[in-house]
């Protein structure tokens, strides 16, 4: 009996030290870390505690990404979480779109790895930091153009940021954003310099149908004046500019901007495809080219001949069908070619009244002499022609029909030209008096391909062209000497990349030279 109890209570004993044991194990369990990965807090990266990757100056303006071994605290595209020893992917956080709000000011998000701050809007300005993707920046003001955004860094720093989609989105809109006025700054370039010291102010246009801007000629100050300009002139006192809009594809206008105080008024409206209008040397008169006359819209016509008929279709015609009969007649369908006829018409600035003048079937740029009221000079169907405007005389005055766009200089003495040079433009000068011309622009023997020089503008005195060239792979404004030396740029590449300059070949008129 003895033995039975002392058994029990060793039983007893065992059974409260297995549930002892369990119970320790249990606890054990519970107060151990699970292997599971804890659910991340997601909080904002703080960048101002990070070292700015150095910014590397390119034409695209962007800063390059870091080559080095990224670590968990230094991927400044992703967020920090409470596990910041491991080198684990974190989890993707899917932002819900319908909880994205609209921001009340317009703001440019950061999309490419690194972008340039700078002190003013282009890249010619110096850079003055830099920000990273996925930053978030207010936009304080927008640059003529659009081309460049004032922005607010994360540092509280004001500077411009480049407004190209492949770096920049923007959030919200930029209607009710300030324009930037470079009159009214003191920033200026800091690291680009102008390469001569010119005298007086360019106007130009960016393209036919493009913007109007003015620039000092040595490379400062410029300023967006007006849009959707073709073949602006400037009045022979500096004033004013004339230039022409068209209205869809048919019908236009003639416009005249006071450079004073940036008033625009229209001189001449409903008129055929209006282009290159010339000032008279009192500034009371304007000349322009108009189209007027030839095959506008041409339809598609058929005719029917008879076997034994000759065929014979109006010349510059396409045939789009052809069907021969049994009994051997044949119907040929075509459509002629679209050829506009040009003329042109003298407009009284005060009255409005306008009088078409005689001109070749095709009448193109003309020029009216700063020196002779009487001459005017314009592209016709052979070369170049002179019209006396009091007597309405036309005659020849070169018999080279490359020459196009003549453009008189100050004195009256010398015409610059663009010249049809085989597959590419070029820049003569021809002297009135003794009919000699020279070539100003020649690129190398065995440049492939030839690059062009076009759209010469006098500079007030007669000592220098400014003029448009492709040479470095883009149009650009060029200055050089009238005989043609000293030619350069009037800005870096950069600059003139944001412009978009572009000259297509219509002979028209972009850059204008004035005091």
């Amino acid at each position: 009996m003895i033995k039975v109890l002392a058994e029990i209570r060793e039983m007893k004993m065992k059974t409260w030290l297995i549930l002892i044991l369990l119970t320790l194990l249990t606890l054990t369990a519970c107060a151990a870390p699970s292997s599971a990965s804890p659910t991340p807090t997601i909080v904002r990266l703080d960048r101002s505690a990070l070292t700015p990757t150095p910014a590397i100056e390119t034409v695209a303006d962007i800063v390059p990404p870091s080559t080095s071994t990224p670590t968990a605290t230094a991927t400044t595209t992703r967020a920090k979480t409470t596990a910041a020893a491991t080198l684990e992917p974190e989890p993707q956080v899917t932002p819900n779109p319908t909880a994205a709000a609209t921001p009340e000011t317009a703001q440019a998000e950061i999309v490419a790895a690194g972008l340039n701050v700078r002190e003013g809007p282009g890249v010619g300005y110096a850079a003055i930091g830099t920000v990273a993707q996925g930053d978030i920046l207010d936009i304080t003001s927008v640059s003529a153009g659009g081309a460049w955004l004032q922005i607010v860094t994360p540092a509280g720093k004001s500077g411009w940021i480049s407004s190209q989609s492949t770096y920049t989105r923007i959030l919200g809109s930029l209607d009710n954003v300030q324009t930037f006025n470079v009159e009214r700054s003191n920033v200026q370039p800091s690291n680009v310099q102008p390469a001569t010291q010119s005298g007086g102010k360019l106007i130009f246009a960016t393209s036919s149908g493009g913007d109007l801007y003015s620039v000092n000629a040595d490379g400062t100050d410029l300023q967006k004046l007006t849009s959707g300009v073709i073949d602006p002139v400037v009045s022979p006192d500096g004033t004013q500019v004339a230039y022409t809009r068209w209205d869809g594809a048919k019908m236009g206008a003639l416009y005249i901007l006071n450079l004073t105080d940036g008033s625009e008024r229209v001189v001449a409206s409903d008129i055929a495809r209006p282009k290159s209008p010339t000032w008279s040397q009192d500034g009371q008169e304007i000349i322009i080219s108009f189209q007027h006359g030839g095959t506008v819209n041409p339809q598609p016509e058929c005719r029917e001949f008879d076997s034994d008929d000759g065929m014979q279709l109006p010349n510059f015609s396409e045939i789009t069908s052809m069907h021969v009969s049994d009994d051997g007649g044949v119907k040929i369908c075509f459509i002629r070619q679209e050829d506009l006829q040009w003329g042109l018409r003298q407009i009284n600035l005060a009255t409005g009244q306008a009088e078409d003048l005689p001109a070749d079937l095709y009448s193109f740029n003309p020029t009216w002499d700063p020196q002779n009221s009487w001459r005017v000079i314009y592209d016709g169907l052979r070369g170049l022609m002179q019209l006396d405007v009091a007597s309405g005389e036309l005659q020849p005055f070169t018999t080279d029909v490359r020459d196009t766009a003549p453009v008189f200089s100050p004195d009256g003495q010398t015409l610059a030209l663009t010249y049809k040079q085989h597959d590419h433009w070029e820049v003569y000068t021809y002297d009135l008096a003794s009919g000699s011309r020279q070539r100003l622009t020649k690129p190398p023997l065995l440049a492939d391909p030839q690059y062009s020089s076009a759209a010469p503008a006098w500079s007030p005195d007669g000592s220098q062209i400014a003029f448009l060239t492709d040479r470095t792979g883009q149009w650009e404004i060029w200055l050089m000497n009238a005989d043609g030396s000293n030619q350069h740029a009037l800005f870096s590449s950069e600059a003139q990349a944001q412009l978009g300059l572009n000259y297509q070949g219509v002979n028209e008129r972009l850059l204008n030279w004035i005091n």
